[in-house]
């Protein structure tokens, strides 16, 4: 994997990768069977309100379900698309560029409830993911590297089977 300057056009091919592997994540990180379960809890109350359990208003007369239905996804024909295209990767390649859209390059941050002036941040760089994925940084590397010029060379085939 030799550091080669990239072309517009391996830079659209890679955008369009990225994008592809964002619509997979967005299928497969969905909860639409978790909709019905979702509710206030009380951990989320204290963190909210600072560590005090708010009092109740004694209201409870309205419906939540018209907002829950809204939520559930109807997936596109691109969405659909974009998983068919990431399961063709290896197991390895398909966790690499998960990890790559979903934690490289972010930061994490935590609170707890009972302390909630006590933060705690977890920046996601490239050492970071690889011991998530129990690999070398090069591993990690080579692995996105693999996966997106594998989703890559699957579009244009794509593209070329569509022009003959």
């Amino acid at each position: 994997m030799a550091m080669v300057e990239r072309t517009t056009e391996s830079r659209a091919a890679r955008k369009q990768a990225e994008v592809i592997v964002d619509m997979a994540l967005d299928v497969m990180l969905d909860a639409d069977n978790d909709i019905a379960w979702q509710g206030r809890s009380i951990i989320g109350a204290l963190v909210d309100f600072k560590g005090e359990i708010p009092r109740s208003s004694g209201f409870s007369g309205f419906c939540k379900l018209a907002g829950k239905i809204d939520r559930m996804k109807r997936w596109s024909d691109m969405h659909l698309m974009a998983c068919m295209v990431v399961r063709n990767l290896s197991d390895r390649q398909r966790e690499a560029v998960a990890y790559d859209r979903f934690y490289r390059g972010r930061t994490k941050a935590a609170i707890d409830p009972f302390t909630p002036e006590k933060r705690i941040e977890i920046y996601w760089d490239d050492q970071r993911c690889a011991d998530s994925l129990r690999c070398s940084v090069s591993a990690f590397r080579s692995r996105v590297y693999e996966g997106y010029s594998s989703i890559e060379s699957m579009m244009q085939a794509q593209v070329t089977r569509r022009a003959a």
